[in-house]
């Protein structure tokens, strides 16, 4: 299926609620069952799968793996490391806000997106009465009903318009889906690679590897360890390439801030952050505070894809109303006649 994953919003509620359930001594399987309520939508039948595996023994890390692809990579690890650790209710709470932020940060593009999209569905929907009007006022005269010179005259050639638009619509939604499930990963890796959008794709990875680093460091996993799995926590192949030569290079006793400045992945606020909780030793502290500030470049980055995505649909505007007032002029000079315009220029003659 292609909506399959839990989204943001609802992952941050189901962390708060299984948070606080967790921390007053409820039972897991009582937990994830009062979640599934009737168990007759997909996120009740996951939730029952879950309290069904753990009821058979399963870890809750097994449990939910074992759910597929429905939560997403970094929310499975994460779980692992609060069982190992046994700190699972202070993961799942740190979880609630982490998701809850993606999701704020999700509802922002799509507000600043909305008017731009109006913009472009209002460009079509005058091209859609160029084509369908002219038809009605001049029946007979097939030719000359159609303005835009594009073949598509009357209802027949509305339908045709809007099937293209739909199909084009169709594929933009089925990859946004695709890559919302995990699938498609080499699209991001590919736009990792863009000047500008690049960099801002890097944010995001460089705000979830702190947030995921501070909530292992902080639920006692070793330093090696807990890079490896920040590291693997990415959607980017960029940074999950270098989980296992990291989680190495602080084996052999390397600080921490120097694998990572290695890595050439990270900004050097980062790295000096790192570095004063390594010298601290508060790194956790230190990385909680720093996410903030990384939160700030993430908003920045979001500001500068709505900014692209508002000039790209500027662009697709002004490209269909240049065009629609060529075809029209360029139609209504080919109809005038030659003798038309050679009288109209005697006219004007002294």
């Amino acid at each position: 299926m292609l909506i399959s994953r839990i989204s943001n919003r609802k992952l941050s509620i189901l962390c708060e609620r299984v948070g606080v359930a967790f921390d007053v001594g409820q039972d897991p399987y009582r937990i994830f069952d009062r979640e599934a309520g009737d168990g007759r939508t997909n996120h009740g039948r996951h939730m029952k799968s879950v309290a069904d595996h753990v009821r058979q023994g399963c870890s809750l890390t097994e449990a939910v793996h074992l759910q597929g692809n429905y939560f997403p990579p970094n929310f499975n690890r994460l779980i692992d490391v609060g069982e190992r650790s046994g700190r699972l209710e202070k993961v799942l709470d740190r979880m609630s806000t982490y998701y809850k932020d993606m999701a704020d940060l999700r509802d922002e593009f799509i507000n600043s997106i909305t008017w731009p999209l109006i913009q472009l569905f209002l460009g079509l929907m005058v091209i859609s009465v160029l084509i369908y009007v002219p038809s009605i006022l001049s029946p007979e005269q097939a030719e000359v009903a159609d303005l835009l010179g594009i073949g598509l005259i009357g209802l027949s050639g509305l339908a045709t318009f809007w099937a293209w638009i739909l199909g084009i619509a169709a594929v933009f939604v089925a990859l946004f889906l695709l890559i919302r499930n995990g699938r498609l990963a080499f699209l991001g890796n590919l736009f990792t690679r863009v000047p500008v959008v690049g960099r801002a794709l890097l944010a995001f990875d460089e705000a979830t590897f702190i947030q995921s680093l501070s909530l292992a460091i902080e639920s006692g996993v070793n330093a090696s360890t807990a890079v490896a799995l920040a590291f693997r926590t990415s959607s980017s192949a960029a940074f999950k390439a270098k989980a296992e030569q990291a989680e190495d290079a602080i084996n052999q006793g390397r600080e921490m801030h120097a694998v990572l400045d290695d890595t050439g992945l990270f900004s050097k606020d980062t790295i000096e952050a790192v570095q004063l909780g390594e010298e601290s030793g508060r790194l956790a502290e230190t990385l909680d505070k720093h996410y903030r500030v990384l939160q700030m470049k993430v908003r920045f980055a979001m500001a500068t894809f709505t900014q692209i995505a508002s000039s790209a649909i500027w662009i697709v505007i002004s490209a269909l109303l240049i065009t629609i007032i060529f075809r029209i002029f360029t139609r209504y000079v080919s109809s005038v006649s030659p003798d038309a315009v050679q009288n109209m220029f005697n006219r004007g003659a002294p």
